[in-house]
């Protein structure tokens, strides 16, 4: 058992929203007691479940004073995260939903990132999506020839995550205390693109540190992952937010704002292909930005034409 005195605050606390995760929750919270890095707490906030997750987690509070449960009506990931960044006490938060894993090592490569880029506004590490007959895929986000044979570095989030997958998603990022009182919260009431939206508001005024070790896990057959099966069918409000920001800004980086809000466009354009729904792709495809990332908007154009 392992306790914080009142007199000395966690380094870093951990927001873990719940949601009818209870056959997943219990194997979340054994990767984050296993890290080798002890000074944390968790803040788990149930978002309402009908399920046993959150006697689960009770549990684990009993066992482990540095967890515990916090309890609100249905409001939305975004919410929950909110509630927990509100009763965090450290002076770091790190995200993890309640149906990922972490390697045993992901604090400690925080650590090493908080070391040698201070002056950054976020940290992530490498992930990949682990799938239920044991493959792992890691997710491979363009950075430049520098960046890739670096262990650990800089980068500037518009220039990556314009191009491919994202650097940083929400159950492998680290976002110092001070800078989220800075950004906000993250957006309530929206279905999709919330964690980016908070990436977004971070990227205007800092840069993010990235380590290449994989150290997060998405669990891509959990139950409750609407994206897949239910997906928008049109822009997410962050994306409009972006491209409003865009044009109204003299920002160097605009032309990377605008291709972050094509690549949305066409992730949007290929949940919908794969989730069946035809009548929504083509608007997507049409949209003048897809232009900006013409070989992508090829790819998805091929195979609506022979989904």
């Amino acid at each position: 058992m392992t306790e914080n005195s009142d007199m000395q605050l966690p380094k870093y606390s951990v927001v873990v929203p719940l949601y009818n995760k209870a056959g997943h929750i219990g194997d979340t919270l054994d990767s984050i007691v296993a890290q080798t890095v002890s000074d944390f707490e968790v803040v788990v906030v149930d978002d309402g479940s009908s399920d046993k997750g959150p006697d689960i987690v009770r549990e684990y509070s009993q066992l482990d004073t540095r967890i515990r449960l916090i309890c609100q009506a249905n409001g939305g990931v975004s919410k929950a995260r909110n509630t927990g960044i509100s009763e965090a006490k450290g002076e770091y938060i790190v995200f993890l939903d309640g149906d990922d894993l972490w390697a045993p090592y992901l604090l400690s490569e925080i650590d090493s990132l908080l070391i040698a880029f201070p002056q950054c506004g976020a940290y992530s590490t490498a992930y990949a999506h682990r799938y239920q007959k044991g493959d792992d895929i890691v997710i491979q986000p363009k950075f430049n020839a520098l960046q890739r044979r670096s262990a650990q570095f800089e980068y500037d989030f518009f220039a990556v995550a314009s191009r491919g997958e994202l650097p940083i998603t929400p159950s492998c990022a680290c976002v110092p205390a001070v800078v989220l009182k800075q950004v906000g919260g993250f957006p309530e009431g929206e279905p999709m693109g919330e964690d980016q939206d908070m990436w977004v508001r971070i990227a205007y005024r800092y840069s993010m540190a990235f380590s290449q070790r994989v150290s997060s896990y998405y669990l891509q057959d959990a139950d409750n992952r609407a994206c897949l099966t239910n997906p928008p069918d049109s822009e997410c409000p962050f994306s409009k937010r972006l491209l409003a920001h865009a044009m109204n800004s003299a920002d160097s980086r605009k032309q990377d704002m605008l291709r972050l809000t094509a690549n949305h466009i066409l992730h949007i354009a290929q949940l919908n292909i794969r989730a069946g729904k035809s009548e929504a792709v083509l608007p997507l495809l049409r949209d003048s930005r897809t232009r900006l990332l013409p070989l992508k908007r090829l790819k998805w154009e091929i195979i609506r034409i022979f989904s």
